[in-house]
């Protein structure tokens, strides 16, 4: 029976009644049990749920994507979070300056869990900011790896720019479980100049072929520059933070505008 009142208020609803007419409002509502008023609020308060919950998140949406568009904003959620965007769109939304900016504050940061998540996004980064030849990317990068001076050796920005790019700013490499402190070794060219590249820690250069100076704790490794050309250069790094943890990469190099950036990263070995 309720069944028969629903599709008479189905198809009466706004008409007047009359003999021989359809059924007037008060003649459905009469016809109706209990089950089928039940089932008409069930239908009403769906209906308003539905267009209240298409109201909220219309204005959600476009109240986070109005945010999101101000860099300011986006910049101080990346550094609460720096997973909370694809790198892609971050820098595409940052700019060079921004993005430099998220480099360095994120390289500064000491704390295990954020250490954890800045890495794949550093890495990414540096990578999108590398492929971009253009002025404002480049010399954002020279400016991260501390070689925005052209008149500097080139061998020394890019021993630099290497470190700077495995390490971060901070250039550091965490003691052993017995706190010996790191070091870092360079093998050079005996034509190589010398200069301080702001390790934190005893560097060692050290003549092609000659002896390399023993180390109680852990050791960042680097090997002569190959030049393959006047505008790249390769570069071998070693890091061993433990006699079990270690890792080897080849830097692939490129200069442009006279600046050094690295535009390609292979792991040889990682034990």
């Amino acid at each position: 029976m309720h069944m028969l009142g629903m599709i008479g208020f189905a198809i009466g609803f706004g008409q007047s009644g009359g003999e021989g007419g359809l059924p007037s409002l008060p003649q459905i509502a009469a016809s109706m049990d209990p089950i089928a008023w039940i089932l008409v609020g069930l239908l009403g308060v769906a209906v308003a749920v539905g267009i209240i919950f298409n109201l909220t998140t219309r204005y959600s949406f476009l109240q986070t994507d109005e945010e999101e568009t101000t860099p300011e904003v986006l910049l101080d959620r990346l550094k609460a979070n720096p997973t909370y965007l694809p790198a892609a769109i971050a820098v595409n939304r940052l700019g060079a300056e921004a993005t430099l900016e998220l480099l360095v504050y994120g390289d500064r940061v000491t704390a295990k869990r954020w250490r954890y998540n800045w890495s794949g996004p550093r890495e990414e980064f540096l990578a999108l900011l590398s492929q971009q030849n253009a002025f404002a990317p480049i010399y954002a990068l020279a400016r991260y790896y501390r070689c925005e001076n052209p008149d500097e050796a080139p061998t020394l920005r890019i021993r630099r720019t290497a470190l700077i790019h495995k390490l971060g700013q901070r250039r550091h490499l965490e003691p052993n479980a017995e706190g010996a402190a790191a070091c870092l070794r360079i093998v050079a060219d005996p034509r190589e100049e010398h200069g301080n590249l702001g390790f934190d820690g005893p560097t060692y250069w050290v003549l092609e072929g000659d002896p390399l100076p023993p180390v109680d704790g852990p050791v960042v490794e680097m090997d002569a520059i190959d030049f393959p050309s006047l505008d790249d250069a390769k570069l071998r790094i070693r890091i061993r933070r433990s006699p079990t943890l270690a890792g080897g990469f080849l830097l692939t190099l490129k200069r442009r505008a006279k600046m050094w950036v690295v535009v390609n990263e292979e792991i040889e070995w990682v034990s």
